[in-house]
């Protein structure tokens, strides 16, 4: 999805994760700015993704403790097909220091690993205009090959369908009815009229050629252990069962379990679910937060089992 500024009740509505490969978003350089107190910031990339959260992947490349006025916090890379996703831990979420203690630890003693991570987007622009693109952690976590070609494929689709668009609207008048009458994605309609005004004519075969990478991999290549060369108003959800020990469950199981508890909270609800209330009844179950925001992915574009009504709203299909 493209996703935009989406408020309702004076709050903060959560903003899609997009699957996104760091060729793409290293090369951005529009930022939209918030207006208000709860109004998410994008940043557009050429094919006109409008980013404000991102589900991303890749080695560990690099992992630094630093030491700020504000506390402790930590930099490092993540390294997938297309080059490097550059990613902050902040000194204010100590709840996540311990987790990138555990992979600084790890790295420092010569440990290359995959990482799976749920971001927001961000941006720095120089005196000169320049504009640096990297992602504030909100959750990570190692995962292992299947996982990781999981994501490769399913961030090759999205970025083909952003490619397939761009290429469909290159012809038409920029403005929302052509597209729109084009077939044009209406997630995407609004990034990409922006993004054209803004880069003009754009190069292309960057994209077409990460997705191929991605796409080599995914098939049964090992990811790479060396650099490669740089191209919510609800009914209020059922009484919440007991949290359950999943310290001795494996992943796939844990999800299966989170599934059930996600479908069984909308079979029972009138009207449709918010996004957090279908968080918070995995994360009671003892699922992480990550891995919730899978399962709900997974309902919703694989399993063809939930459907989000409106933004951030679900019910049974």
């Amino acid at each position: 999805m493209g996703g935009g500024p989406v408020s309702m009740g004076g709050s903060r509505i959560r903003q899609p994760a997009l699957r996104m490969f760091s060729v793409e978003f290293s090369q951005s350089s529009l930022p939209i700015i918030g207006q208000g107190e709860f109004d998410p910031s994008f940043i557009v990339t050429k094919l006109g993704a409008k980013t404000s959260r991102m589900l991303v992947a890749g080695v560990i490349d690099s992992m630094e403790r630093r030491d700020t006025e504000s506390g402790p916090g930590y930099r490092g890379r993540l390294r997938d097909p297309s080059g490097l996703h550059m990613f902050d831990v902040a000194p204010f979420n100590p709840e996540l220091h311990a987790d990138a203690e555990e992979i600084l630890a790890k790295f420092e003693r010569g440990d290359r690993f995959l990482m799976l991570m749920l971001g927001r987007s961000r941006h720095y622009e120089t005196e000169d205009g320049g504009v640096f693109t990297s992602i504030r952690a909100e959750a990570f976590r190692e995962i292992d090959s299947k996982r990781y070609h999981t994501w490769l494929a399913r961030t090759a689709d999205s970025t083909m369908r952003r490619i397939d668009a761009h290429r469909r609207a290159k012809e038409l008048d920029p403005g929302t009815g052509a597209y729109r009458n084009a077939g044009i994605p209406m997630d995407l309609i609004d990034g990409m009229i922006r993004a054209r005004a803004h880069y003009g004519d754009v190069d292309i075969s960057a994209y077409e050629l990460a997705v191929m990478h991605a796409i080599s991999m995914g098939e049964g290549s090992p990811p790479p252990k060396e650099p490669i060369p740089e191209a919510d108003v609800t009914e209020p959800a059922p009484a919440q069962p007991p949290v359950i020990d999943l310290s001795e469950t494996s992943e796939e199981d844990a999800k299966a379990m989170a599934k059930a508890r996600v479908l069984d909270v909308l079979g029972s609800a009138s009207e449709p679910v918010d996004y957090d209330t279908l968080i918070r009844a995995c994360i009671d179950m003892g699922v992480e937060r990550l891995a919730a925001e899978e399962v709900i992915d997974d309902l919703r574009d694989v399993d063809a089992l939930i459907v989000e009504e409106t933004f951030g709203y679900f019910n049974l299909l």
